[in-house]
Parts: C-alpha cells; sequence; structure tokens
C-alpha cells in the first residue's frame, strides 16, 4: 500500500479491456449515485506514461472465483456505504460515471512491474478526470478476499485524498507507517489507511498520518468532503420517537435493516406490542464470514418506553453485534440501533449497514429479568455486590475475572442466595469481572462486565474503574488536584477539582462512548481511558 508524492499532470493516458478470463458478476452498491469507484477484475492491458515509465504492461486478471469476487465486493461496499457512492464491477456504470467523479482499482494477479507492495494509487486522482488507475496485487496478498478487500478500499482511500494512518508513541516518536489498530477477536480494529489485515473490523479513522504526529486527518471528513464532491447519503431512519420508523410483529416475527452513516447517527424504530410477552431480536453488523469478519461497526441498543425512558441497555463487551431479550406489557416501545466505542477505539468511524430480526412469543416469562454485578476497591481488596430479579431459583453463581475483559476464568462458586463476594487481588493492573449464573431449569446468563484496579501503593490517586456503567466516576485521592475529560477528538468534555478522600465526578453528560481522564497536580498530567456505558 504505497503512497505516491502527490505531482501535476497533465497528458492523457489510456486503459485497453482486453478479454475476460473469469466470470465477473455485475454488481453495483448505490446505483443512483454518480460518484463511482470501479473494482475491474477482468485483465487490463495499461498505458500510460505515469506507470512503468510509460512502458505499457498487461495486468492479468486474479484467479478469484464469482463468488470471491462478490466477497470482495461486498466488503469494499461496506466500507464505503455511508456515502454517496457507487462501488461497482461493471464497466459501462463506471464509464457513464462523470470523469472527475470516478476512479479504477485494477485487482490483478500481477505484480512484478511494480514491486514488493499490496497496492499503489496516486493522492486524489479521483478527482483530476485523467484516467489514473490504483492497483490492487492480490498475487502478494496470497489471493485472501479479507485482504484484497482491505487493499481496494485503501487504494480508493488515496484516490480520495486520504493519506496513511501512522502509529507514534506517547511522545510523539514514530513507530510504524501503517498504524496497525488494537485487539483481538470480534471487537479489534484497524483502520482502512494504516494496516487492518489482521483486525475484524476495518475502520475509517482520526489519528496521526505519515506526515507527522500532529499531522492529523479525519478520514471522515476527507472523505465527505466538497472537494469529492460526493457527501454522505440521506439518512434512512429518524433519530428520535418522533421520526422513528415502524418495526411491525408479522405473526411472531420481526426483522429489519439499516445503515448508521455517520458517529452521531441514531435509527429509532417504534415496535407495539400487542400483549404480554417474550421480545427476543438480534441486530447484527454487516459482514462477509463467520465471526463478523469485515464488519464495520460495533452495534448497541436500547430498548425504549413510549415516554423515551430507557427500558434496558444492551451492548456486550465483546461481542459487535446486540441481543435483546425481555419480557414486556402490552404497549409502544422504541428500539434505538447507535454504533459504540469499545474496549480497543471509540464509536468515530463506527459506520455502517445492520440487519435486525427477532421473535415475539405471546406469554412468554424469562427465568432472570435483572443481573447487575456492581463493584468497589477498599483496603486494597474488591467488593463485588450483584442484584438478581428472576421467577425461577437461582442453582449456581460463578463469579468470573478476566485480565482483558476478553477471556474469562472461574475464580469462585458461590451459594445462588449470596450477593455479595471479597476478593483481594494478586495480580497487577486492572481485573475484570463478570457472573454465570445458571437457574433450575438450566438456563445460564452472564451479567455486566465491570472493572476494578489495584489500589497502588504511593500514588497520588486511584480510579476505582475505568468502566462507567452509571452516572459517576469514583477517585480516591490522597490530594487536591484538577481534572479534566476529553473526547477522542481532544474536545474538553467536563472539568474540574478532585479534593482528599473520595471523589465522585459526575459523567451523566457524556454518551457512551471511550473518553480519556487526565489529572494535574502542578508538576505533572496522567491520563487515564475511561469507557462510559
Amino acid at each position: 500500500m504505497t503512497r505516491f508524492l502527490l505531482i501535476c499532470f497533465t497528458a492523457f493516458f489510456a486503459v485497453s479491456a482486453s478479454e475476460v478470463s473469469a466470470q465477473v458478476p455485475k454488481l453495483s452498491s448505490y446505483p443512483t449515485a454518480s460518484a463511482t469507484i470501479f473494482l475491474d477484475f477482468d485483465g487490463q492491458t495499461v498505458n500510460s506514461p505515469y506507470w512503468n515509465g510509460g512502458t505499457s504492461f498487461y495486468c492479468t486478471a486474479p484467479i478469484f472465483t464469482s463468488e470471491q469476487i462478490t466477497t470482495i465486493f461486498n466488503q469494499v461496499a461496506e466500507d464505503y456505504r455511508p456515502f454517496n457512492l457507487n462501488i461497482t464491477t461493471d464497466s459501462t456504470v463506471y464509464f457513464a460515471a462523470p470523469a472527475t467523479k470516478r476512479q479504477r482499482i485494477i485487482i490483478s494477479g500481477y505484480s512484478a512491474w511494480y514491486g514488493n507492495a499490496g497496492g499503489v494509487a496516486y493522492v486524489e486522482s479521483f478527482r483530476w478526470g485523467m484516467e489514473i488507475p490504483g492497483f490492487v496485487f492480490a498475487n502478494l496478498l496470497a489471493y485472501n478476499t479479507k485482504y484484497v478487500g482491505d487493499a481496494a478500499a485503501h487504494e480508493a482511500g488515496h484516490t480520495l485524498g486520504l493519506n496513511h494512518q501512522s502509529k507514534y508513541d506517547a511522545s510523539c516518536a514514530f513507530l510504524n507507517e501503517y498504524n496497525p489498530g488494537a485487539g483481538t477477536g470480534e471487537i479489534s480494529w484497524g483502520p482502512i489507511m494504516g494496516n487492518s489485515y489482521s483486525k475484524n473490523l476495518s475502520l475509517w479513522h482520526n489519528g496521526s498520518t505519515n506526515f507527522g504526529c500532529s499531522s492529523l486527518q479525519s478520514d471522515l471528513a476527507v472523505l465527505a468532503s466538497a472537494a469529492n464532491g460526493f457527501g454522505y447519503r440521506t439518512d434512512d431512519v429518524g433519530n428520535t420517537t418522533a421520526a422513528s420508523a415502524s418495526l411491525p410483529i408479522v405473526g411472531q416475527v420481526l426483522g429489519t435493516s439499516g445503515l448508521i452513516n455517520s458517529t452521531s447517527d441514531v435509527d429509532m424504530f417504534k415496535i407495539v406490542v400487542p400483549e404480554k410477552g417474550r421480545l427476543t431480536l438480534s441486530a447484527i453488523p454487516f459482514n462477509t464470514a463467520n465471526g463478523y469478519v469485515a464488519a464495520d461497526i460495533d452495534l448497541e441498543v436500547d430498548l425504549m418506553l413510549n415516554a423515551g425512558t430507557v427500558l434496558n441497555h444492551f451492548n456486550p463487551s465483546t461481542s459487535v453485534q446486540a441481543v435483546v431479550d425481555s419480557i414486556l406489557d402490552p404497549g409502544t416501545y422504541y428500539l434505538k440501533i447507535s454504533n459504540a466505542a469499545n474496549a480497543n477505539i471509540s464509536n468515530y468511524g463506527m459506520l455502517g449497514s445492520y440487519s435486525v430480526t427477532g421473535t415475539f412469543t405471546s406469554g412468554a416469562a424469562l427465568p432472570i429479568y435483572s443481573l447487575v454485578l456492581n463493584g468497589t476497591v477498599a483496603n486494597n481488596k474488591h467488593e463485588l455486590s450483584w442484584n438478581i430479579i428472576a421467577d425461577e431459583p437461582i442453582e449456581t453463581v460463578t463469579v468470573e475475572i478476566s485480565s482483558d475483559g476478553k477471556s474469562f476464568t472461574n475464580l469462585q462458586d458461590v451459594s445462588g442466595s449470596l450477593h455479595k463476594f471479597v476478593y483481594q487481588p494478586f495480580e497487577k493492573g486492572t481485573a475484570y469481572y463478570r457472573l454465570h449464573v445458571v437457574t433450575a431449569s438450566q438456563l445460564k446468563y452472564y451479567s455486566n462486565i465491570i472493572s476494578l484496579r489495584e489500589a497502588k501503593v504511593g500514588a497520588k490517586y486511584n480510579l476505582i474503574s475505568n468502566i462507567i456503567n452509571g452516572n459517576n466516576i469514583s477517585i480516591n485521592s490522597i490530594g487536591n488536584y484538577s481534572w479534566r475529560i476529553l473526547d477522542m477528538n481532544g474536545r474538553n468534555m467536563a472539568n474540574g477539582k478532585i479534593n482528599t478522600g473520595l471523589n465522585r465526578l459526575s459523567a451523566a453528560n457524556l454518551t457512551n462512548g471511550m473518553y480519556l481522564l487526565q489529572i494535574a497536580d502542578g508538576n505533572e498530567i496522567t491520563t487515564e481511558k475511561i469507557v462510559k456505558q
């Protein structure tokens, strides 16, 4: 994924089609859009003064099946889904687009003419009207559909004006030209303009570029800029209860789909429940394979009453889908679907499409319909407490612990009648806890996840937990210090003073997501990551 320096071009070149060596399905992601990115899979002869020193060369077609081509197309289409932009595999659609609003990305099995890279493109060439293609070298990407899809979105991003998202340390020392993202599993992420090959969520990012630590690039702002001329798609579902879309129950089934097309977008659906019963549904991000491969959004769902009050919040910390399971009385309810920050990244680039599928069963009852875990740190011990509201006896309660909030192990089995557990951790750093509860009918449930930090000896303050489930942030302090909360774009959200003893900072005005808490004592500033759930 090599970036070329921007230069001024004045000459014309042509790309001529050659014999098709594989059946390429004709696909378009948004046919009504005039701006077009053409994924060219069928082999091309390139004559250009701007590639290969002006010597003609032939780009062989990659050895993909029609199904694999469709998978790659779907992945790239999802990356650009929020925008008024058509991703296509059809050359006639490409040539019908305005010359200054189209770009060809040739996906080929031949790379010797250029060298060892996943792909190459000129920055901003989409806007020039000079028919200068970008390239993805599938042979150097092991013909892996995920890798090729990532590379195609990356090179198209260059043509739309984006530079690389790079990695620097806390002192702004350069680490890597391609930011590798963070995390493992479903909620791992990598920037499209960095290196997202090994990560599940491939996202547009707001971060430092290869031009320097302080050279910030908002990918979304560049893509939607007037210079590219296409902007965002029109919002498909209203953001409020008054503008909500109907989600009817037909028989026992309900389902819909939608698009979160901006960081602050919310999709609101209205559900009319005819009688008391059990509502179960899943909100699932678009993906191309098991494990939510190539998903672009981590979803959260609020189930709301007619008055707008949140009845329940669903956002599993280690999964990108959200699952609702509730017993409801007859009435009108609202389903609020939005993107969510996770332990690895903010919700800035969490944009994409999703589907909702569910059932409503009249008269059904949940054995457990409230399971809430809380915790505090006192005298270097972690004190856990919980509340379970159930319609049948609890057979077992297991306290589970994790060092990363993802992989949990059993810590202690406790009686189903108990509601407290005290533990003095030997591990350093942050410990994550959850409950695994089994009812008498052998139904299994997990509680919310909380995090508790070790009480640091000699520390000026101790943040009780990095995960904020309520409206307060608890801090034990040995002195009087200043504090402020920043969002992941560096905007000040709140500030004030903490005093000696236990302090509770208000988090009531923070929306769900990741933030930075900074504590200043006059000599130094320390920074903690916190997540509001």
